[in-house]
C-alpha cells in the first residue's frame, strides 16, 4: 500500500467515523450521565468526551490478528 492510498483509505473512513462519533455524543448527552450545567460553555466537555469515546473506537476497529495487534500497538508509539 502507498502513502497515498492508505490517506485515501483513511480520508473515506471519516464520514463513518464522525457520524459515529456524533450519534454516541447524542446518546451520552441525552443519557443524564453527565451533569452538563456544570460545564461552561468551551472545549472542556467536549474534550472529555472525545477522550472518552477513544476507547470505544478502539473496540470499534480492534485488529483481530496477533499480528495485526502487534502493528497497532507499534503505532501507538509513534503517535
Amino acid at each position: 500500500m502507498t502513502e497515498q492510498m492508505f490517506l485515501d483509505n483513511l480520508q473515506e473512513m471519516l464520514p463513518d467515523l464522525q457520524e459515529f462519533i456524533i450519534e454516541k455524543a447524542k446518546t451520552v448527552f441525552s443519557s443524564g450521565a453527565v451533569d452538563t450545567e456544570s460545564y461552561e460553555d468551551n472545549y472542556l466537555l467536549p474534550k472529555i468526551f472525545l477522550s472518552a469515546i477513544g476507547k470505544e473506537i478502539e473496540n470499534q476497529y480492534l485488529p483481530h490478528s496477533n499480528k495485526d495487534i502487534k502493528v497497532k500497538n507499534n503505532l501507538s508509539y509513534f503517535l
